[in-house]
């Protein structure tokens, strides 16, 4: 059994779509039929066909759909029938699964197997992030410079950087973000962390042009708007401020975010703006 996931390793069984009568699942998993993908590999699982295989892809296909209950019950068959020989890969996508429906600590054990069994990237970078939603941030801060040192990525960065922010790192941030944005021009993400940082270190021109340069691309996110408005507060441009955060918070309520709509219009009364 392959221990890649199958939106990267993807074709299982090559000899499959040779076979011009038919089509495999993993080729239906390719072009997007993922229901016709999943519809082949439950018929295998039934007649005990490739039972490894075709419960790993399963899997990683109601993994795709947000299906997570459906993956674990495909992932903790997995580990049944394997027991000891269970590859670090099934734990790693397991703790994935179980982070996305919030069993967190269930998650980290998964991603402490995975570790005892071949320490990667995957581990760190998934352990970190749940480590940070779990609120244990020294510990996200641990993993996730492990994850940047075995695959310094912009977007391995990026996740470093979100948890410093909780730490209050801002200066090591600012760093980091200039370091992406000087090779990685298009690496819109970091803009607005960088903008996030800079308000945080008082520089709020600085955050403002990296706030406005963010929504040039990604015109409805809301937290550019918010540190927008906080920058325009604090240079005492009071109409700018308030036009900021208003519109922060229409799209927090449009986007069901309710606490932080909720924080922005207490930053609005804290600030006296109307």
């Amino acid at each position: 059994m392959s221990g890649g996931y199958i939106s990267n390793a993807q074709a299982q069984n090559p000899a499959a779509e040779t076979n011009s009568a038919t089509i495999s699942a993993e080729e239906h998993f390719r072009r997007g039929s993922i229901t016709r993908a999943i519809q082949i590999w439950s018929s295998d699982i039934r007649n005990g066909k490739e039972m490894l295989r075709s419960l790993y892809n399963r899997s990683q296909a109601y993994i795709v759909l947000k299906q997570y209950e459906a993956a674990l019950q495909d992932l903790n068959q997995l580990i049944k029938l394997q027991g000891v020989n269970t590859p670090t890969q099934v734990y790693i996508i397991r703790g994935i699964a179980l982070s996305e429906i919030g069993r967190l600590d269930e998650a980290i054990a998964d991603f402490n197997q995975a570790e005892k069994l071949e320490p990667s990237y995957l581990v760190y970078s998934n352990r970190g992030l749940a480590y940070q939603r779990s609120q244990k941030y020294q510990m996200a801060l641990s993993d996730l410079l492990k994850s940047v040192q075995l695959s310094p990525t912009p977007i391995a960065k990026l996740n470093l950087a979100n948890v410093r922010i909780q730490l209050g790192q801002f200066a090591e941030v600012l760093t980091e973000m200039n370091q992406i944005l000087e090779k990685e021009k298009t690496f819109f993400p970091a803009y607005l962390v960088r903008s996030i940082a800079n308000f945080n270190l008082g520089k709020y021109e600085a955050a403002i042009q990296d706030s406005l340069f963010t929504l040039k691309i990604l015109p409805d996110q809301p937290e550019a708007y918010y540190y927008a408005g906080l920058s325009f507060a604090k240079l005492n441009r009071k109409e700018d401020a308030a036009q900021n955060l208003v519109r922060a918070a229409d799209l927090y309520l449009r986007q069901n975010q309710a606490n932080n709509y909720r924080q922005v219009l207490e930053k609005m009364s804290e600030l006296n703006l109307q």
